[in-house]
């Protein structure tokens, strides 16, 4: 099992590398792609601003930097969708970064920009982003047709259903789940509003809405109902700000604080899950060394051979946030081991 871990710069490979990344991922929005479509249309999944390389060298400086220590790099692909016109400069760019630079793995999510990797025949992997919304191993045959190796398994999937896809696919294909970061209130493959750095997500207003709930009979609603709505309102709200991060809180450590599935760790690896995914490419390099440190203490015991329950005990302990955990709001992976 490894731990894939995000940068946006050279300077943060020794840093990740002497800590336990096994993979690096990272973005690279060049000078072309801004002229061309300004801020307001993403190459990949983040915004240009503080999350992505941005030239073809500095991209080069880090593939270079982790080749020394053995690590590979991946490169995002994943926005959604893109037009024809943008294809074809994607594509000069894949070819580019591949033949050119040595980026090992590209990280795609548009079927049309994958269509259009196959043709170039790329000696490169091609991993399908959590974008694509792989939820079903029908799903995971049709991408693995069209040449991928990886598939990144959406936010949204319970760790049973995960089981199940693991147990239906086997060994044909590599599958990586996230663990640490960044969540979403929605389906993220089928969401498709911005995420624009001066905007913020859409997601994450949801929390100030004002609301009215109507009777399908357009009768007021009762006592009752209005504290039983507002309950729930209330929770869900409490949730949202669990997955946004909450509010972009540290630990009495120092410790970033966040969605999180370090006690899943001992199962997903049971499960045959090849990669874990630390999100977070627009984070600080202090945010990245934490979360990598968090997840490298529950996966070195996992690698050990300890027992289930001392693994679970660790990841709370490391994790520090008794409260937080208990709520379960803040857990990835909901209703542990269902």
């Amino acid at each position: 099992m490894k731990i894939n871990t995000p940068i946006s710069s050279a300077d943060e490979v020794e840093m990740l590398a002497a800590n336990g990344a096994d993979e690096l991922y990272c973005g690279v929005v060049p000078r072309e792609w801004i002229e061309a479509y300004t801020g307001a249309i993403w190459l990949n999944r983040r915004s240009p601003a503080g999350a992505n390389l941005a030239t073809y060298d500095s991209l080069a400086e880090l593939v270079l930097s982790a080749h020394r220590y053995g690590i590979p790099v991946s490169l995002t692909l994943n926005a959604p969708c893109y037009n024809e016109r943008q294809l074809q400069s994607i594509s000069d760019l894949a070819r580019r970064v591949t033949e050119e630079i040595g980026v090992d793995a590209l990280i795609v999510s548009d079927i049309g920009l994958l269509l259009a990797l196959a043709e170039l025949r790329l000696k490169t992997r091609i991993h399908i982003s959590s974008i694509a919304s792989v939820l079903n191993s029908e799903t995971i045959e049709f991408y693995k047709e069209l040449g991928a190796s990886r598939i990144i398994l959406p936010r949204s999937l319970s760790l049973r259903e995960i089981r199940d896809l693991a147990m239906k696919v086997g060994d044909r294909i590599e599958l990586e789940a996230f663990i640490l970061n960044d969540g979403c209130a929605f389906e993220e493959g089928l969401c498709h509003t911005t995420h624009h750095h001066r905007v913020g997500a859409f997601c994450f207003n949801i929390r100030e809405w004002n609301y009215e709930v109507y009777r399908d009979d357009g009768g007021p609603l009762g006592p009752e109902e209005k504290d039983i709505i507002a309950g729930q309102m209330d929770s869900y709200r409490e949730w949202l700000w669990y997955v946004n991060g909450c509010g972009g809180a540290l630990s009495q450590e120092g410790l970033p604080l966040g969605p999180c599935g370090l006690c899943a760790i001992h199962e997903l690896s049971r499960m045959g899950i090849g990669s874990l995914k630390i999100a977070g490419r627009q984070a600080s390099s202090f945010r990245k060394l934490a979360s990598l440190r968090l997840v490298k203490a529950v996966v070195d015991l996992v690698r050990s051979g300890a027992a289930p329950e001392e693994i679970a005990a660790r990841a709370r302990r490391v994790r520090n946030a008794p409260e937080m955990c208990d709520s379960g709001y803040m857990c990835y992976y909901r209703g542990f081991g269902g």
